[in-house]
């Protein structure tokens, strides 16, 4: 078979294709779906010849309407007599009576001037029945003496109702503050106290600390989180992964930082602020805009602190953040640890500088303080480089019988934190908060024993 009888059987092939198509249309026709009944428009005149039709035929059955009330009115059997205003025939008072009812009877009268007499004495019967109607000075007294004693019982009314509403708002009020629960309580069973009372004596790390189960000779290990709060998916990991013995603290530039303390807490983590301070290799390094500058003077630096501690509630201290350098500053350092001492923050002290001051005036004013003593991920991120760190937390608490350790949300530190707390109990290590490495008996603040006074002969 050659070319040219494709070619042949392909043209017939399409020849008897469009036959066929052709004689479909034909005999079958065109198929379109009709959604909707077709109805034909009216042209506009069309519109306007009916339009008139309906005007003309109401038009004709009010004149018909017209004509049957007219003969059915007494009125309508005498044509001269003028129609009066309907107010002065049904309600004959003074305050329906105006001038223009007078005008108008006379614009209605005839013009021959018949019943003129008789139109003029009916409108004075009416005024003499008007002036009789008007109340006199004596009922117009009475009406407004009772109107001031219905204002009166009103106003009295009203008063009664407001100081019951305002008693139910109170009562509400007072039953809601008694029985509502704190927003950033725990979840039930929780180791935090059950709605700590607003005035308490207790401080703050304590009233906001878990209730830790006794050790029975096993070393303690506490490891915090700083920085959280900057990155969504590593806070809510770092919030729900891990265990609630891992205290979480959060950066004070966060947003929507009540609420990521909030989350922490219904998780039943223990919950911190970083305190961003200034580094020794500050200006390179800069701690924020809100740092602890040793260049200010203690009232701003103090100011500032001020400002952080107001970012949360709920919180037990705070982190120190950098401040190589300024908690080398005791004149910068003690009115930070005084004003730790007056609200009963714990302050945790990053290690980075052995020069430090914490300690120090942290017993001579009687304020919870907490040094780190591992950074987890600060020279490798790693996995190799963070077990050997935590390696190493462990060999220090079997020495100290307690060990503390810091870390960053690192995906990879999370990973192998998360792994490493599987079996530390079965390893010996009892892993808790930061407060319950607290030493509570170097917080009593020295007593100066008084000196005995000199007798002079």
């Amino acid at each position: 078979m050659n070319w040219k009888k494709i070619l042949l059987i392909t043209c017939w092939a399409v020849l008897v294709s469009i036959i066929g198509a052709a004689v479909g249309y034909t005999i079958l026709g065109p198929h379109v779906p009709l959604p909707y009944q077709y109805e034909q428009e009216t042209s506009p005149q069309d519109g306007d010849e009916n339009h008139s039709e309906d005007v003309s035929s109401l038009g004709n059955e009010d004149i018909a309407a017209e004509d049957i009330s007219g003969q059915d009115s007494p009125l309508s059997e005498d044509p001269t007599q003028p129609e009066l205003p309907i107010e002065e025939k049904e309600t004959p008072n003074a305050s329906n009576y105006s001038p223009s009812t007078q005008d108008e009877a006379t614009a209605s009268l005839p013009e021959d001037g018949t019943d003129t007499e008789h139109l003029n004495n009916e409108a004075e019967d009416s005024q003499e029945t008007t002036e009789i109607t008007a109340p006199t000075p004596e009922e117009n007294a009475a009406e407004e003496t009772k109107e001031e004693e219905n204002k009166t019982a009103d106003h009295a009314s009203d008063a009664t109702i407001a100081q019951k509403d305002e008693t139910v708002e109170t009562t509400s009020a007072a039953e809601g503050v008694s029985t509502v629960s704190p927003e950033v309580a725990a979840i039930n069973p929780s180791p935090y106290p059950p709605n700590p009372p607003v005035f308490s004596n207790e401080p703050s790390w304590k009233l906001f600390g878990q209730k830790v189960p006794e050790a029975n000779g096993r070393p303690r290990i506490a490891i915090v989180l700083t920085g959280l709060g900057l990155s969504k998916a590593a806070t809510d990991a770092a919030i729900r992964q891990l265990p609630s013995q891992i205290t979480l603290s959060f950066t004070p530039y966060a947003k929507n930082l009540e609420s990521w303390i909030a989350l922490a807490r219904s998780q039943n983590h223990e919950v911190m602020l970083d305190l961003p301070m200034e580094p020794l290799t500050y200006p390179s390094d800069d701690p924020g805009p809100q740092a602890l500058l040793t260049g200010r003077q203690p009232e701003g630096n103090l100011n500032n602190l001020a400002w952080i501690a107001t970012r949360g509630s709920g919180y037990v201290g705070m982190a120190a953040y950098m401040g190589s350098r300024f908690v080398t500053s005791e004149r910068q350092m003690r009115p930070v640890m005084e004003y730790f001492k007056d609200h009963g923050l714990l302050f945790l002290d990053s290690g980075d500088n052995d020069a430090s001051l914490v300690s120090s005036l942290g017993k001579s004013l009687g304020t919870p303080v907490v040094v780190n003593q591992r950074a987890i991920d600060e020279a490798q991120l790693s996995r190799q480089a963070i077990d050997a760190r935590l390696a190493q937390i462990e060999r220090i608490a079997t020495k100290n019988n307690f060990a503390i350790a810091t870390g960053r949300p690192f995906p990879v530190t999370l990973e192998r934190i998360a792994k490493w707390v599987n079996d530390i109990e079965q390893r010996g290590f009892q892993l808790v908060p930061i407060t319950a490495v607290i030493d509570e008996s170097s917080l009593t603040t020295p007593t100066q024993e008084p000196s005995s006074p000199t007798t002079i002969n």
